[in-house]
């Protein structure tokens, strides 16, 4: 569902942005047409005057404001003048904005716009003939209302066809991308069932070469997702932990097992390879990409926020937050876990154990945030037993994370 919604989402944002540019940029087209449109309705109005003009009087009925008919010798015909010509010249000056010059030969024609009332204007001149007499016609045209309401008009149902096409190419498109999205879906939950099978199969043999069952993987890097949302860290930050905690012993599949089983304490010089499971660890990671983000984890989870650990001896902050947080979970679960060589700790007891290695150990402000969620989280994780039902646990919280769902 999640995927489907991101996909609607992008696919509106698209439309959106689509419909905005073709608007924008066809709006732009039309309006710059206008005064093409007003110049030849006006050079139509005059031509059919011109063409049945059979008494001056039938001037008076046309939406000439000025007109004048003169002969060769410039002596005038007809003559007519609105009284508001005199400031709609004026503001000529002022207001207008000149679109379209027509200057050929005997002919002139100019469309001119009034901004603030928004009316058209069509001024000319041009040489006429009329019962044997051969002359001039000059005069002044407003553009109809009714008509330039027409244009506006054509304009915008031209946009909204514009706006109605891109909406059904993208509700028809819709169907067609959700089939392949569950397609990509698809192969997604496949790709990282693979790579989970991989993390399991990896954390899985180390647990059996150290005497351990699987469930302490699972159950650090539970605890691990807990606490990454508690300190509310972004997704690709939590996998990467998830990663990192389940196969933070990785390396261990390199130490011998007179080493990596002994039962007593280990001597300096076995000590000293037992750390070189840590850089077998990065070593092994580093051949997958997509096990390449585990590296803070595995790299760092036995230094210690005073500086004493290994392998770099890297202190507080430099430890990066991945590993602070990961040394918490895992010595918690230590803590609290049966082995072959003692019985756990009670919660309480174990607790207290995190808190007196503050400061020391662990990053301070870590264990404060550790110790607010741990005792209901560990209560609702001691009552599982099977791996199944923590894998099942952990398999969910990654498909959330990767967005990943069935729908």
């Amino acid at each position: 569902m999640y995927r489907h919604i991101k996909t609607l989402k992008a696919l509106l944002l698209s439309s959106i942005v689509i419909i905005l540019v073709v608007v924008s940029f066809n709006l732009y087209i039309q309006l710059s047409q206008v005064s093409e449109k007003v110049l030849h309705l006006a050079q139509m109005e005059l031509k059919s005057l011109l063409e049945n003009f059979t008494d001056a009087k039938q001037l008076d009925e046309t939406n000439f404001i000025y007109i004048k008919f003169t002969d060769r010798n410039d002596t005038t015909i007809y003559f007519k003048e609105e009284k508001r010509l005199k400031k709609i010249i004026q503001d000529f000056h002022v207001y207008d904005h000149h679109l379209v010059t027509v200057n050929t030969g005997n002919i002139y024609e100019k469309i001119i716009h009034n901004q603030q009332e928004n009316k058209f204007y069509f001024e000319f001149k041009h040489p006429y003939i009329f019962e044997n007499i051969n002359g001039y016609i000059e005069g002044i045209y407003l553009f109809p209302d009714q008509e330039l309401q027409k244009i506006y008009k054509s304009i915008f149902y031209s946009i909204i066809e514009v706006v109605a096409s891109i909406l059904v190419a993208f509700l028809l498109l819709y169907p067609v991308i959700i089939y392949l999205n569950k397609a990509y879906i698809l192969q997604s939950q496949k790709l990282l069932e693979a790579n989970l099978e991989i993390m399991s199969v990896l954390g899985g043999a180390v647990a059996k070469r150290d005497s351990e069952t699987n469930a302490h993987n699972y159950r650090v890097t539970l605890y691990a997702v807990e606490f990454a949302h508690k300190l509310n860290m972004d997704d690709k930050q939590t996998m990467s932990l998830i990663k990192g905690a389940f196969l933070h012993d990785v390396g261990k599949i390199g130490i011998s097992d007179n080493i990596l089983l002994k039962a007593g304490k280990l001597s300096i010089q076995e000590f000293e390879i037992m750390k070189k499971h840590v850089d077998f660890g990065i070593e092994i990671i580093s051949n997958s990409s997509w096990l390449d983000d585990a590296h803070d984890v595995v790299a760092y989870h036995h230094e210690r926020y005073d500086g004493e650990g290994y392998t770099q001896g890297l202190k507080a902050q430099n430890i990066p937050l991945n590993a602070r947080i990961f040394m918490i979970c895992d010595v918690f679960d230590a803590l609290t876990s049966r082995r072959p060589y003692k019985e756990g700790y009670s919660l309480d007891i174990s607790i207290e154990m995190i808190k007196e290695r503050a400061g020391t150990h662990f990053d301070v402000e870590l264990v404060s945030v550790f110790c607010t969620f741990i005792p209901e989280f560990y209560n609702k994780i001691s009552l599982i037993e099977s791996d199944e039902q923590l894998h099942t646990l952990l398999h969910e919280e990654i498909k959330y994370l990767y967005k990943l769902d069935d729908s």
